[in-house]
């Protein structure tokens, strides 16, 4: 006797992006209260801070690395979904719905994540040289994370946008 889970809903999947996107924004935010309260207790170091330009060429970095590679891998799952929708035939449309969604979810999460990664880097300079200018990069960052949200016409948008791609790409 099996039991089958049941389906996540389409409303259960963006909840779940947004618990996600949340979640990662709360950790750069906790961590930089923790930077602040704990790690500006002395004065800047007098020599190059090279921690804290290296922390920045990075926020840059991984601001330019968000458009460009989650975007690719979202596209080549996409593109696999759509092909295997085609060789198996008609599939349900809520479960081809999940499977954009699932892919939109990974493609904000590496986003996310790249960004976080560089975010957090910014906070150990602050941590490590007391310099206040590493907290513009976070700002950034952290202002780019917000404005990342999840919501249901970014993922319709998403989804009509890659079908028009796909559909572009695969004119026969």
């Amino acid at each position: 006797m099996s039991r089958e889970l049941p389906q996540i809903t389409l409303q259960q999947r963006q909840m779940m992006m947004t618990v996600i996107w949340l979640a990662l924004i709360m950790g750069v935010v906790t961590f930089g209260m923790i930077v602040t309260f704990i790690g500006l207790k002395e004065e800047p170091g007098k020599g190059l801070p090279v921690i804290t330009y290296l922390g920045m060429g990075l926020a840059a970095l991984m601001l330019v690395l968000r458009m460009i590679i989650p975007n690719m891998i979202a596209r080549n799952q996409f593109t696999q979904a759509m092909q295997e929708a085609r060789e198996e035939g008609n599939q349900d449309e809520e479960q081809m719905l999940g499977t954009f969604y699932q892919i939109f979810m990974v493609r904000m999460i590496i986003g996310l994540a790249l960004l976080e990664g560089a975010a957090m880097i910014n906070l150990v300079a602050v941590m490590i040289e007391n310099q206040k200018l590493a907290f513009i990069p976070v700002a950034i960052l952290l202002l780019v994370m917000i404005a990342s949200m999840p919501t249901k016409s970014k993922l319709d948008g998403w989804i009509r946008n890659q079908m028009e791609n796909y559909n572009l790409e695969h004119q026969n």
